[in-house]
C-alpha cells in the first residue's frame, strides 16, 4: 500500500471516528423526540397458554436484569479493589498504566452488562411491543455500540503509544 493510500485511509478513519458517534447520538435524540411527540398505543395479541408464556418470559427477563446488575457490581468492586492496590504506587507511569487497565476492564464489563439489559428488553418486547419499549431497546443498543466504539478507539491509542504492552501479548495469543 502506498503512503498516499495509507494517508487517505487514515484520514477517513479519523473522520469516521469523529462523525460516526456524533451521528449516532443525533439519531438517538431525533428518535426520542419523535417518540415523545407521537406515542403509539399497545398492540393486542392473544397466544395459547399466554399466562405461562408471560411468566416464563417475565422470569427470564428478571434473570437477565439480575445478571446485568451482578456484572456491573462485580466489575465496579473489582475496579475499586484494583485502584486501591495501585494508589500507593509512587510511579506516575505505573499509575497511568494501572488506571488505563482498570478503565478498559470496567468498560468491557459495562458492555457485557448492556448485553444482558438488551436481552431483557428483547424478551419484554416479545410479550408486549410498544413504541416506548422499542425506544428503550434502541437506546440500549446505541449505548452499547458507542461504548464498544470508544473502547476500541481507546485500545488503538493505548497500542499506538504502547501504554499497556500486555495488550499486544494478548492480541498475539488470539491470532
Amino acid at each position: 500500500m502506498s503512503e498516499q493510500q495509507h494517508s487517505n485511509r487514515s484520514l477517513l478513519a479519523k473522520l469516521a471516528g469523529y462523525y460516526l458517534p456524533t451521528l449516532l447520538i443525533i439519531g438517538l435524540i431525533l428518535i426520542l423526540t419523535t417518540g415523545l411527540k407521537n406515542p403509539v398505543g399497545p398492540v393486542e395479541t392473544h397466544l395459547p397458554h399466554e399466562e405461562l408464556l408471560l411468566k416464563l418470559i417475565g422470569y427470564s427477563a428478571l434473570f437477565c436484569e439480575v445478571a446485568a446488575v451482578f456484572v456491573i457490581v462485580t466489575g465496579a468492586v473489582h475496579a475499586l479493589a484494583s485502584y486501591m492496590r495501585r494508589i500507593m504506587d509512587r510511579s506516575l507511569v505505573n499509575q497511568i498504566k494501572g488506571s488505563e487497565a482498570i478503565r478498559l476492564r470496567l468498560g468491557h464489563k459495562l458492555s457485557l452488562s448492556l448485553e444482558f439489559a438488551m436481552a431483557s428488553d428483547i424478551l419484554r418486547l416479545a410479550v408486549s411491543p410498544t413504541f416506548s419499549s422499542i425506544i428503550v431497546l434502541f437506546t440500549i443498543i446505541l449505548l452499547r455500540v458507542l461504548l464498544n466504539y470508544f473502547l476500541e478507539h481507546d485500545l488503538e491509542v493505548i497500542r499506538e503509544y504502547d501504554i499497556l504492552p500486555e495488550l499486544d501479548t494478548l492480541k498475539n495469543k488470539h491470532e
